[in-house]
Parts: C-alpha cells; structure tokens; sequence
C-alpha cells in the first residue's frame, strides 16, 4: 500500500512516557505498518514468557523522527500519558467518568460472551467423547450414597454460586484496560509538540519514497534501510544523517563503506541542503560502495 495513503481511522494515540514514544494498541501498529511504512521495535515482554528478551510483544516504541512523520501527516497524536491519565480519572465530570464506566462494562461483557461461547464449546466436546464412550463400554450404575459423596455440588452451594442479582460469580471478570483510548481525548491546545530530532529530514525523505527503517546502531549508522517490510526483505543500505555544511570525516566515509559492502549492503548518507532557488530545502543523499571485496 502506498506509503502517502491517508489513514480513515483515528489518529494513532502515541503516549509520550520519560520521553519515549510508545504504542499500545495492536490494531494502530498494525495500521502504522501497512499504511505508513513504519515498523519500529516491540519492547515489551510476553505474558507467557516475561523472563525471556528474544521475543518481544507490545508496546511499540517509535524513533522521535517516526512520531514526527505521524503527527505530520496528521494520522497520530501525542499524548503525555502519565498526567493525562490521572488528571482524567480525576475529572469532575461526571459524565466522563459514567463514558468510561460504560465502555469497561461492554469490555467486560464482550468477554463474558467468548468466555461462555468456550465454554459451552467444551461441554459439547465432553459430552460427545462421553457419549462415544458409553456405547462402547455401558457403564455400570453407582450406588445411591457414593453419587451424593462426590456430586459436584447441592443446591446450596449453586445458589450460593450466584450473585444476589443473579449474574454468576464464576463466570464474572475483572476487566483491566491495556491502553487508554477510553478516557477522553485531550484537546488539541494540551497535545505535546512534535519532537524534530537532528536525523529528521532523511528519514523523512527515506520514508516519502516508501522505504522502511530500523535503529542502525549495530552497523554503526542512523538507520537501517529496507525496500519494503522487514519480514520480507533484507535492508539494502546503511544510512547516517550530515547537516548540509557538516565536514564529513574520510575515514567515516571509508569505514562506513567496507562495513556496509562486507554485509553486502550501501552505505547511505545525506542531509538537508538549500534548494537552488535559496527559499527552499532539499535532502540530497549518495551511496557508498566498497569494490575489490
């Protein structure tokens, strides 16, 4: 999909916490991804697995240069999560707060809905492999007194399994939100400004031409760059930003071209220069490539 589509959905929440950008929401990651060519790094830890750092899960955490692009494109927001979401829950608003209260009732509904639809799943399955077996082998009938000794349980104990409203204490959640998409959206006068990092005009000259990038410290540069998503393709090119009137060392040029040929990639590098009519800016960028390896 091009990377200059517009997004329909809401904005992209970006919550701004000790000054990393994070997204929480699996469904704006994926959006962010398919749409904006931005894949960044999972760093959060696996429920299943939380000791292990090989395979990461949710949040998402964004370069300031890909916050800056989303909020450019006016496809996210960011949000300083930590005092937005306190001085939301304490809102006097009572009808903020009753919005909130209502969403986390239907979340707790939609999950007391898949939970007995598992349920009753399961019983089905149970008593058709019971069902199987019977006919196989008729089971013989147990005395009267040993079924009252290990019955699962008297009438008393299945009122006792119910509410004084009726719902069923077995089956009732507790829902915690993972995100906070449910308190109200602050104004556009309380939204953070958007950062604007020294490498902001290259990667957004990579990402315009629908180029995907990851951090390039393990290779020594700004960036990683890939024709398409990582999961695809291996990245083409080292890149590393220059101001336009920066001396750039020959050594750094040197190094940074054997590195990237001996890992079969371009060393890419560039920056923001005056346009020819002097008004305007322009990224201009070259390629290095190492010969003779």
């Amino acid at each position: 999909m091009a990377a200059s589509e517009v997004s329909v959905g809401p904005p992209v929440r970006i919550s701004k916490i000790a000054d990393r950008y994070l997204v929480f929401d699996a469904q704006d990651v994926a959006t962010i991804r398919r749409n904006h060519n931005i894949c960044s790094v999972l760093v959060g830890t696996t429920p299943q697995n939380p000791t292990q750092n090989v395979f990461l899960s949710l949040p998402l955490e964004l370069l300031p240069e890909e916050a800056s692009v989303l909020v450019e494109k006016k496809v996210g927001r960011i949000v300083d999560e930590a005092l937005h979401h306190l001085s939301s829950l304490r809102s006097p608003d009572v009808a903020t707060r009753q919005d909130y209260i209502a969403l986390l009732k239907d979340r707790r509904h939609t999950a007391q809905k898949l939970l007995a639809e598992d349920q009753a799943k399961k019983a089905a399955t149970e008593q058709a492999r019971r069902a199987k077996a019977a006919k196989s082998s008729p089971a013989t009938p147990k005395p009267v007194d040993q079924l009252d000794l290990f019955s699962s349980g008297t009438p008393m104990t299945d009122n006792l399994a119910k509410s004084c409203d009726g719902v069923d204490v077995k089956s009732s959640l507790t829902v915690t939100p993972t995100t906070s998409e449910g308190l109200q959206v602050p104004s556009e006068e309380t939204l953070d400004p958007v950062p604007q990092p020294a490498a902001g005009p290259l990667h957004r000259h990579l990402q315009s031409k629908g180029y995907f990038m990851t951090p390039g410290l393990r290779f020594g540069a700004d960036y990683s760059v890939y024709p398409g998503d990582p999961l695809r393709y291996h990245a083409h090119f080292l890149a590393t930003n220059y101001d336009g009137d920066e001396n750039i060392p020959m050594l750094d040029i040197v190094g940074s071209g054997r590195l990237g040929t001996s890992v079969k990639k371009g060393f890419l590098f560039g920056g923001e220069v005056p346009g020819p009519d002097g008004s305007t800016k322009q990224v201009r960028t070259f390629c290095v490539e190492w010969a003779g390896m």
